[in-house]
């Protein structure tokens, strides 16, 4: 069998990649860059194909035409799912995926709907305010913290701001509504980084859950608003069947991510974003072994797997990400306050058991071709070269 994933230059697809590739899966990668060298995975079944960037009008064509031309049974898009599921009918002609209507992505990919479908289910979630009632909370509560942040999702915590004078505001979603189409404000849920939830789910046709996997962030990077970049798992169900309602409603189909964080006012965990893809940690998870990459596989195919609740994959178990881990960990080192504590949670985060790193010697390839894009002669390319 074979699978078209996207996103393979990324950590998310070369995941995903491996983990079908080692289930016995024949596996093509394609991206909107290409590694220095023609370098590529040893996983993968061929050198990766170029797709268009994401948001390209003519992604979804590309994508088509590439569909054609390798003919997989199942396609994974790992990176441009929006259009994927405006496509969803003409690619559902060639392959098997595992894609929500337009519709039900919408719902999941703008903040606003999705916080206003949360709240109408009793899900809990940040307060939500139009500009017009946010300038006056901050004139009458000068400590007051909100948050700006755009109402699509584009990963990475990237146009996030914590505001708290009107001028900031202003400025910010101003900014923010004019670079990314629209933002969003809400509460600041106060609480530190470990607060914060990350829930790997998976749904089949039937938009029944195949698989989970919740973690509990311990840093992340950039600081307050970026990717994981520490973590560890836990067994916190509930989180994920105070969900289940949304999913049911919606009909969802395939992955998602959804970023709660515990208010420490009065201990209730509230939805942040749920984004409609897999998350770029989703290594986690599959180094842990919830293989959420051939259970996609299987269920694209029509195989009716189990839908339980019960975790599959031990709690207390780590994740670093070392690279941005490291940059995060020397940031916070510099602040003239607390090096000591810091460096005794540094401590703790690389004693845990760890899940292997996504980086492999193993397989070189993806690992040289980063590096080598970090070297100026690289790194000045055009994006798709």
């Amino acid at each position: 069998m074979k699978v078209l994933i996207t996103n393979c230059t990324r950590n998310s697809g070369l995941s995903v990649l491996r983990a079908l590739n080692r289930s016995g899966w024949a596996v093509t990668g394609a991206d909107d860059r290409l590694l220095p060298l023609g370098l590529h995975s040893r996983f993968s079944a061929a050198p990766y194909h170029r797709l268009p960037a994401q948001d390209s009008p003519s992604f979804a064509q590309a994508l088509l035409e590439l569909i054609d031309k390798v003919r997989p049974e199942v396609l994974l898009p790992t990176r441009g799912i929006e259009s994927a599921c405006h496509a969803r009918d003409m690619i559902a002609q060639r392959v098997r995926p595992l894609l929500p209507s337009v519709e039900s992505f919408e719902a999941l990919n703008d903040k606003a709907t999705l916080l206003t479908e949360c709240a109408s289910l009793g899900i809990a979630i940040p307060r939500v305010f139009s500009l017009e009632d946010a300038v006056p909370i901050l004139r009458a509560e000068p400590n007051t913290m909100l948050v700006v942040k755009p109402r699509r999702d584009v990963g990475g915590g990237k146009g996030v701001h914590f505001v708290q004078t009107t001028a900031d505001l202003k400025n910010a979603y101003a900014n923010i509504g004019a670079q990314y189409g629209g933002a969003l404000i809400t509460d600041y849920i106060p609480g530190p980084v470990d607060n914060l939830r990350s829930l790997h789910l998976l749904f089949d046709v039937e938009s029944r859950l195949i698989a989970f996997f919740v973690h509990r962030k311990l840093r992340v990077w950039p600081a307050k608003v970026g990717v994981t970049v520490c973590a560890v798992s836990t067994h916190e169900v509930e989180l994920v069947r105070a969900l289940l309602p949304l999913f049911e409603r919606l009909r969802w189909q395939g992955p998602a991510e959804a970023e709660l964080k515990i208010d420490e006012r009065d201990g209730i965990a509230r939805v942040l974003e749920i984004n409609p893809r897999f998350s770029g940690s989703i290594h986690f998870p599959i180094a842990s072994g919830v293989d959420f990459a051939t259970t996609y596989a299987r269920a694209a195919l029509g195989e009716r797997l189990e839908s339980s609740l019960d975790p599959h994959y031990r709690a207390g178990v780590g994740y670093v990400d070392r690279g941005p881990w490291l940059a995060a960990a020397l940031q916070e080192l510099r602040q003239e306050k607390g090096r000591v504590a810091t460096l005794r949670r540094l401590r703790q985060e690389l004693r845990a058991p760890q899940v292997p790193s996504v980086h492999s010697f193993g397989d070189p390839g993806p690992l040289l071709g980063k590096a080598l894009m970090l070297l100026p002669s690289f790194a000045m390319r055009p994006r798709n070269a």
